[in-house]
């Protein structure tokens, strides 16, 4: 069984040379308040496309129905304004045809965790509380997570 199949945090040593593998990494993006933000349309959303209420939020999961997907660009300007950790529904952050992974690559160089492949069809946009802990395997660069997201009420 690959690392990468269904729900899974991916580690820096994905796509960086001498990157952290998933057990060195911290567990803290992956545990705390999340907002769930639709990402509607098809294909690349730039920066200009980014929902407002995905801007800000330290924990940003998109509910894409495997449509959308986030250029290089727009994943700066999420963190540029805090984020610690972005999800998505799809299978991949970058786009299927994306060889050289280029989200993976501004994200995970910069610290920002990852989840893929988020089950989110029956999860209404708004905030939740994240629990997505990866195993600590100390040499892969991924990791099967249990994503647990719990409603915010008030």
């Amino acid at each position: 069984m690959s690392a990468h199949l269904g729900t899974h945090a991916d580690a820096p040593s994905h796509v960086l040379p001498g990157g952290k593998a998933i057990g060195a990494m911290s567990l803290h993006p992956y545990l705390g308040p999340a907002r769930v933000v639709e990402l509607s349309g098809a294909g690349e959303i730039g920066p200009d496309g980014l929902p407002p209420r995905a801007i800000g939020v330290a924990r940003v999961l998109f509910r894409t129905k495997g449509k959308a997907f986030l250029s290089p660009l727009a994943a700066m300007r999420l963190v540029e304004k805090g984020a610690v950790l972005i999800g998505t529904d799809a299978a991949s952050i970058d786009p299927a045809d994306a060889e050289d992974l280029p989200v993976h690559r501004t994200l995970l160089s910069r610290g920002v965790a990852l989840l893929e492949g988020l089950l989110l069809a029956h999860v209404e946009p708004g905030d939740y509380g994240l629990v997505a802990v990866p195993l600590a395997f100390e040499l892969l660069d991924s990791s099967p997570v249990r994503a647990v997201l719990i409603r915010q009420t008030g």
